[in-house]
């Protein structure tokens, strides 16, 4: 079958799905990608366990220098407890170095960024074939269309999380430091240095939310517009975690060249996946005049639609 006969076919079927209709909401309700979220953070969870082994290791070292500074068994100052306390956090900051070089971080992020586009892809064919009809082959999805898309999602997040261990170091240094100079208990500062630990594993775990959120909300929003689809309606996840801003869009229809205000305080406007942490996700609307799926086999009609 050639290009134009091809072409001809999926015009003909899509004549038949709108009818007298100028436009056809979807008819299938997309998912956020739960899976990649999880499998985002099970990778950041492994990436920021690398600092909590180097603190089990060396914490005793502090401990057992402070503890001789307090017995009075050394006669210097509490200068060389500085010093030792430098020491030690020098020698984890080279080998959590060496340990996050071999952790393979770029691949694993480059992982979740392919992950996220499958599954994004996988909800965006069952919406044209559960609204048009169609179905949409893979490999028009995977080529030059996102490919810078990708590169720098990834890029950027690996300067993201790359940083949060050597950070969180460096905080638990000056912790310790002014722990002890100014007089406080050994087990007081390991429940600082263990909070401090808590907060930055959360907070990675939030940086996994969030930024899956965003690839999957760029990607969508590509698909979409690439196929001609100039509206959406926005979806929230419906659970207790949506905030009111978002609620209050859920059901109502935007354009993408033209984001509603998420925050009306603020006016900050916002596509599905753009604000922080956000989960919601954007319904396609077709329209019959700017519809305009990949031709040339990249779509095979369903042919009960010609009958």
């Amino acid at each position: 079958m050639n290009d134009v006969v091809h072409k001809q076919m999926v015009q003909d079927a899509l004549a038949k799905k709108f009818g007298s209709h100028e436009c056809l909401l979807c008819k299938y309700e997309a998912q956020y990608p739960q899976q990649a979220e999880r499998e985002f953070q099970r990778v950041t969870n492994a990436y920021i366990r690398l600092l909590n082994e180097l603190l089990k290791k060396y914490l005793s070292e502090i401990r057992d220098a402070a503890r001789l500074e307090r017995e009075g068994t050394r006669h210097d100052d509490t200068s060389d407890l500085v010093v030792k306390v430098k020491a030690v956090f020098d020698q984890m900051a080279g080998e959590l170095e060496r340990s996050t070089s071999g952790f393979g971080l770029y691949d694993k992020i480059t992982a979740m960024a392919k992950l996220t586009r499958k599954l994004s892809i996988k909800e965006w064919k069952r919406a044209v074939k559960a609204t048009l009809g169609i179905d949409l082959l893979d490999d028009y999805y995977t080529g030059e269309l996102y490919r810078e898309l990708m590169r720098k999602w990834v890029e950027d997040n690996v300067g993201l999380i790359k940083t949060i261990p050597q950070e969180s170091l460096g905080r638990m240094r000056e912790i310790v430091l002014e722990g002890y100079m100014n007089g406080e208990t050994t087990t007081s500062i390991v429940k600082k240095i263990q909070k401090a630990y808590s907060t930055d594993r959360r907070h990675a775990q939030l940086l996994a939310r969030d930024q899956i959120a965003k690839l999957n909300g760029q990607i969508t929003q590509k698909q979409q517009e690439d196929a001609g689809v100039d509206e959406y309606i926005w979806s929230d996840s419906g659970d207790g975690r949506v905030r009111p801003g978002h609620k209050r869009l859920n059901g109502k229809r935007f354009r993408w060249n033209d984001p509603p205000v998420v925050d009306e305080k603020t006016g900050r406007r916002c596509h599905p996946g753009e604000d922080y942490e956000c989960r919601c996700v954007a319904l396609p609307v077709f329209n019959r005049h700017t519809v305009d799926l990949p031709m040339a086999g990249k779509v095979v009609v369903d042919m009960k639609l010609m009958t």
